[in-house]
């Protein structure tokens, strides 16, 4: 080999250091120790205690954890000062850059500071609080140090820092590679560690969690939740006693509802007291939790004096609204240790738990109330869902269909009382005219009068009434109906009827002689220009007549309707005119009204009885005369439409006035016989639109009402042009 081969050979050549066998022997017994521990309070002192004790000449060994906030104290050994500046130490953090350390964990690299300089001056840049730290620190070194800060790094993770302090650099001989091999097997055994922490940590939330799952299921009622759930926390945690207080959101205050370890006087600054008093006002507001010391400013001062030095205040969160609050005191040290990322996810449990207990209350006491007001009801209740099975009938629904079980759920198909009913001619329903049938189908329907007959020849007059029940999306759920018994009622009404049916007999035919007279006596009065005071009087009588007959020919009509002996004369007839001779004749009593006939032709011809459509049209303008104010506008309108039972063609005839107007609940009942709305004043027995209807659906055809409160009304007809029959 030439001569500058071997100089090159001797370059490249990599320098072989000796390490003392023993030195190696004790760094592999000190990691294999530090792996074997898994508890990081054990650790974390052997860490640093072990460093000493293979490099007897280092001064101290400080152990720095990564943190998302900073680097924070983990352990030191080497290090004697005073128990206040050490609690000092403990709360400092490391930013990046910040201290040696920091400029370690920064780059990522050993870094060594040494001179002449005090520990607070190698330390460099450092927040005030950490600065004054220090400061006290080099008053317990030697001024002469050499400072070594080594980033532990597992994987691609920084787990901290570890800071060695000397005196006599030469005497710790460790080399820099030496060091960051040491640095990864300690880095390796913190990450182990953490690790094992985050799964005990698991696994006790778990545990936890399961226990006051357990706790809040084998409760029997809301006091017995809070106070199980309180005990099993207690044993959950390093607090030796604690309350669990309960948010009124009506009252806006506190509630002291169980407690443990403490006696409940002591604990008076939280029951009953307004929540912006309340020593937990912040964590009521806002659902955040609370770990301090006792204030006397904030109300406190029984707890201080009972020797409780520190509080956690733990919001009860249901989906973020807050229902309770639980309070655990004991020492500063014991509240510290409290792990408030394991009682969040319990107490957000016992917070949705209190919230349920509540809800499930409120729904008793409703229930109970309406069972209440159901049973006292003296009609029949029945409620089904969307498939027909009942879901509630009261007492009263039990008597009057003399069925004495109407169980839950109980198919409607097998209950016969409710469908062995009739019309009030005795003739049998079809499926789909029952009561709840309708009611299921969506109908709303008031008083539906039914009847039962029975072997022995007895008959049972109902009235029923229904809705559907419909969901927040327009879907019917089920229906309800009630009904009662008015068999009595109808035995006085069909006695009524017979009485005025009778009387309108004996009375027509005097009345129309009077009325002849009456007109003939007029008539002589007008032509011989009399007593205008004689003409005046005569008119009203033969107006009074005219009325009276009127009223006992709708009663005979209404004999007629009972016995089906309304017959109706088909004929062609134009509408039109019709409606035209109408208005005309009511002209006189309209005053100063004003009449109007809107028509999209002049001839609509519908196939009717043009008697008893001049009758209906009659009790409408009448009906809409009376009760409207003077100089209003009486609108009669006539056109083309369609049925819409079967598409044929009809005519529409609606007339509007500008009344008061009805209410919607009202609009079935004023087609009913002798119904006359409350409150409104005019003559008459009720009748007109009774007959009306009655007329119209003789026809074929149908009529109603649109209508609001102070809006006027309009009364619409719809009459088929051709009529089945013919």
């Amino acid at each position: 080999m030439t001569k500058p081969k071997q100089e090159l050979a001797e370059i490249v050549q990599p320098r072989v250091r000796a390490i003392p066998t023993e030195r190696v022997r004790r760094w592999m017994q000190a990691s294999t120790a530090w792996l074997a521990l898994q508890e990081p309070e054990q650790l974390f002192p052997a860490i640093v205690t072990g460093f000493i004790e293979v490099l007897p000449a280092l001064r101290a060994a400080i152990l720095w954890l990564a943190t998302p906030s900073g680097l924070q104290l983990a352990a030191q050994a080497g290090l004697e000062m005073p128990a206040q500046l050490a609690a000092q130490w403990r709360q400092i953090k490391l930013r990046l850059g910040e201290g040696v350390a920091g400029l370690a964990w920064q780059r990522e690299t050993v870094i060594q500071q040494h001179g002449e300089h005090s520990y607070r001056e190698l330390q460099g840049l450092a927040s005030p609080q950490a600065q004054s730290v220090f400061q006290a620190l080099s008053d317990l070194l030697p001024r002469s140090l050499t400072i070594t800060a080594a980033p532990l790094r597992a994987g691609n993770q920084c787990v901290g820092v570890l800071e060695l302090i000397n005196t006599d650099t030469a005497a710790v001989d460790l080399e820099p590679d030496d060091l960051e091999m040491v640095a990864s097997m300690i880095a390796a055994a913190i990450r182990n560690a953490q690790l094992y922490d985050e799964i005990r940590r698991s696994h006790q939330r778990l545990k936890a969690f399961d226990a006051v799952v357990t706790s809040i299921s084998t409760a029997a009622d809301l006091p017995d939740l809070v106070q199980s759930v309180l005990s099993v926390v207690l044993e959950l945690t390093p607090a030796n006693s604690g309350a669990l207080l309960l948010f009124d959101p009506a009252q806006e205050q506190l509630q002291l509802s169980a407690w443990s370890g403490i006696d409940p006087t002591i604990l008076a600054c939280f029951d009953q007291v307004p929540v912006d008093a309340s020593p937990c006002a912040e964590v009521v507001r806002y659902g955040q939790p609370a770990i301090r010391p006792l204030l006397s400013e904030r109300g406190e001062t029984t707890l201080i004096a009972a020797g409780v030095t520190a509080a956690a205040y733990l919001p009860l969160l249901a989906g973020g609204t807050v229902t309770g609050v639980l309070a655990l005191f004991g020492d500063l040290e014991a509240i510290s240790k409290i792990d408030k990322d394991m009682l969040m996810p319990i107490c957000n449990q016992v917070g949705f738990a209190i919230a349920n207990v509540r809800l499930y209350e409120d729904s008793q006491r409703e229930r109970r109330r309406m069972h209440t007001v159901v049973e006292s009801l003296a009609e029949g209740v029945l409620l089904c869902d969307r498939y027909g099975r009942l879901t509630l009938a009261n007492q009263a629904a039990h008597e009057l269909l003399e069925q004495a079980n109407l169980s839950f759920e109980m198919p409607l198909a097998t209950i016969p009382n409710l469908y062995d009913l009739r019309d009030l001619d005795g003739s049998p329903l079809t499926p789909d005219d029952l009561p709840l049938t309708r009611a299921l189908r969506g109908e709303t329907f008031y008083d539906y009068r039914l009847m039962r007959q029975y072997s022995d020849g007895r008959e049972r007059y109902f009235s029923f009434t229904g809705a559907p029940a419909v969901n927040e999306n327009g879907e019917v759920e089920g229906a309800v109906i009630t009904f009662r018994d008015i068999t009595a009622n109808q035995k006085v009404q069909r006695a009524k009827d017979e009485f005025l049916a009778v009387a309108a007999h004996e009375l027509r035919s005097p009345l129309a002689a009077v009325r002849s007279y009456a007109d003939l006596l007029l008539r002589r009065e007008q032509q011989r220009e009399g007593d205008p005071r004689d003409i005046h009087g005569l008119t009203i009588l033969t107006q009074q007549v005219a009325h009276m007959l009127r009223l006992v020919d709708n009663l005979l009509d209404v004999s007629r309707l009972d016995s089906g002996q309304l017959d109706l004369q088909y004929q062609q007839v134009n509408v039109v005119m019709l409606a035209q001779q109408v208005i005309d004749q009511q002209r006189p009593s309209a005053g100063n009204r004003e009449l109007l006939l809107e028509t999209e032709t002049p001839e609509l011809i519908v196939s009717c009885d043009a008697v008893r459509i001049r009758q209906v049209l009659t009790n409408l303008l009448n009906n809409a005369i009376k009760y409207s104010p003077p100089d209003s506008v009486i609108s009669v309108r006539l056109r083309h439409a369609l049925l819409p039972t079967n598409n044929t063609p009809a005519v529409l005839i609606s007339v509007s006035d500008q009344g008061p107007g009805i209410p919607v609940s009202e609009h079935e009942r004023v087609f009913q016989r002798y119904y006359r709305t409350p409150g409104r004043r005019g003559e008459g027995l009720g009748l007109g639109l009774y007959l009306s209807r009655e007329i119209v659906q003789l026809h074929g055809g149908q009529i109603w009402i649109e209508s609001r409160e102070g809006q006027g009304s309009t009364f619409m007809v719809l009459l088929p042009i051709e009529q089945v029959g013919e």
